[in-house]
């Protein structure tokens, strides 16, 4: 069928029985309990939490969109997501320790830890059901329409009758192994998905750089094209003052680095991150599990995907893509369909199976997480918390097994009615951006409240509303061009948030202690350390924040030049002594979790 010969039909088979085996032989340990089947029975070491993590955030839309952005905008278009090491460096550093100390099962349960009263509850709730019906269904979504169009190019299909198949047979596949074996089956399965998916990308990118005659040509090609295409950091060339500065280019690298990388949704970690911090033995490991995602998700991963882009450029011209429908009505072509078609004119048989077989590890790797995570959602922060509590563990179960049901269902709906995998992305950094800012707030600052959080989610999604939905007679009330608008928002959410902490009551004090003392956060937490001697953690903060950030960042560098012959030793020695910045900094900046006896002179520490 297509362009699959017998023998990649036996490899993609292979994987799907391993795959479903695995989730069989788990069922019975991941059915017994929630706490099993959300958070693996919070027993899972750094390295396995961690390569999860990576595998969850590569779907089958990841390379064909990086593949897409560097054909159309360039290697510096990545900025989109590469700023957001950022953001996770300072999760390294000190707040996936917290998370791990708060012992939660999803960051909607965290509002009721931090914060308390009637307002924390109704948070709770809201941010279960739009977790769930929302943020994670879209994320599916797009995953679901790149999986489309991987499997029309590589099944040879000429248009989109059998996009409904597609859709129902993914689901199927993905939902079999997340509904019997839970946390337990995707991160187990995710090991394996890891090494296939980067096995299979190294594979392409190496068979790209041969079709273009070895690396020296490779890179003799690659400085023959425009020069916006191979920058890794867009020119500052032009008017600051203009508004096109700020869109595109290095005005929008400034707002991707500056703003959207460590004030986004995720600036404290973001569900899945936090799933898998909470399932960690201790707060050590969820720092390693932090660590080892950050070098992996920006050091190791893209370049492969960005080597394939560039060698497309010479090998695939712009008419031989399929076309879509432009907003004006004219046909333009899908770049992000690229990459399957590299796949499809580079690999023989067996090969060609063996990366389809990569691709499905990626997507199936996505798909369950965000299933696992929109049913935590669902049962924790809805279902057991305000419909039905008091239940067995096992009812709660099959209650979080009907819920990935129902978002399955959804997300292919909405799969089948778009055909942008860039627009879904960038509307969901949008809806959330202006919450970043609240999200730090909360772990620095006792001040901040539920109410803090309601006006920064509020404001930042009226105005990403306005920014992008036109009104009837009206049109778009707020034109103003993606990055520009999402550091408006975020500057505007922050401000909004801030006033609205100021004039609203703190939460309660007693409660505000409890967490303080579970979590021992860093910041300004002084009224809750009466009688306490504690160092100053604020310069190995820093220290770790920083050493992280430019470790990440010159990894990315020092590779990223290497592969396109320019001088990297700068990037690698920046690299080495961010390193050394961050081993010093790593155990001091947390401050130590104080332990009370019991009864029997057992140490343990304090209760929520």
């Amino acid at each position: 069928m297509g362009r699959l010969h017998p023998l990649d039909w036996l490899v993609l088979a292979l994987y799907v029985v391993l795959a479903l085996g695995v989730s069989v032989l788990l069922t019975r340990r991941a059915s017994s309990s929630t706490r099993e089947f959300y958070l693996a029975g919070r027993t899972l070491p750094w390295w396995i939490a961690g390569t999860s993590l990576v595998a969850t955030s590569f779907a089958a839309d990841t390379p064909l969109l990086v593949s897409g952005w560097v054909r159309t905008g360039g290697i510096s278009l990545n900025w989109l997501w590469w700023g957001m090491a950022l953001g996770h460096a300072l999760v390294t550093i000190v707040v996936a320790a917290w998370w791990r100390r708060a012992e939660v099962t999803t960051d909607a349960e965290f509002i009721e830890r931090r914060y308390a009263g009637r307002q924390a509850r109704v948070l709770r709730g809201f941010y279960g059901g739009y977790h769930a019906l929302v943020t994670n269904t879209i994320v599916l979504t797009w995953v679901l329409t790149a999986m489309i169009k991987l499997v029309r190019v590589v099944l040879d299909l000429p248009d989109d009758r059998a996009d409904a198949l597609i859709v129902g047979g993914a689901l199927a596949l993905a939902l079999s192994y997340s509904l019997l074996a839970g946390l337990w089956g995707v991160v187990l399965t995710d090991l394996f998905q890891f090494v296939l998916a980067v096995g299979g990308a190294l594979l392409l990118a190496w068979k790209s750089v041969a079709a273009l005659g070895g690396l020296d040509a490779a890179r003799a090609r690659w400085a023959e094209l425009p020069a916006e295409l191979t920058r890794i950091v867009p020119s500052p060339e032009g008017d600051w003052n203009a508004l096109a500065w700020w869109t595109t280019g290095f005005g929008a690298f400034l707002v991707y680095f500056g703003v959207q990388g460590w004030l986004n949704k995720n600036a404290d970690g973001g569900g899945q991150a936090v799933q898998r911090f909470s399932a960690c033995r201790d707060e050590h490991h969820a720092r390693g599990t932090m660590l080892w995602f950050s070098l992996a998700h920006y050091c190791i991963r893209p370049w492969p995907w960005i080597v394939v882009g560039l060698a497309s450029l010479t090998l695939i011209a712009p008419e031989h893509l399929p076309m879509l429908t432009g907003a004006d009505g004219v046909p333009v072509p899908d770049h992000e369909a690229a990459y399957p078609l590299m796949m499809a004119q580079l690999l023989g048989p067996g090969l060609f199976g063996l990366l389809c077989a990569s691709f499905l590890a990626a997507f199936m790797s996505t798909l369950d997480t965000h299933f696992n995570l929109a049913s935590a959602y669902v049962v924790n922060d809805l279902y057991r918390r305000f419909l039905r509590p008091g239940r067995s563990e096992r009812h709660y179960v099959w209650a979080g097994r009907a819920a990935e049901l129902t978002v399955g269902v959804v997300a292919a709906l909405l799969a089948l009615a778009t055909d942008s995998i860039s627009d879904l992305f960038t509307l969901s950094l949008g809806l959330l951006g202006g919450l970043g800012p609240a999200l730090l707030m909360r772990w620095f600052w006792w001040r901040a409240n539920a109410w803090t959080e309601i006006a920064a989610l509020s404001c930042s999604t009226l105005l990403t509303l306005l920014g992008r939905v036109p009104l009837p007679g009206v049109g778009v009330l707020l034109p103003v061009p993606y990055p520009l608008s999402y550091a408006m928002v975020v500057g505007v959410s922050a401000v909004v948030a801030l006033a609205v902490t100021l004039l609203t009551r703190p939460a309660d004090h007693a409660a505000l202690q409890r967490f303080h003392d579970r979590v021992m956060p860093s910041g300004l937490w002084r009224p809750f350390r009466v009688g306490r001697r504690l160092r100053n953690r604020a310069l190995p903060i820093l220290v770790g924040w920083a050493g992280g950030a430019v470790l990440v960042q010159g990894l990315l560098f020092g590779i990223g030049r290497w592969l396109l012959g320019r001088e990297s030793w700068p990037a690698f020695v920046a690299a080495t002594a961010a390193a050394l910045a961050l081993t010093w900094a790593w155990p001091r900046a947390l401050h130590p979790v104080p332990r009370a006896a019991d009864a029997d002179g057992k140490v343990s520490p304090p209760d929520l």
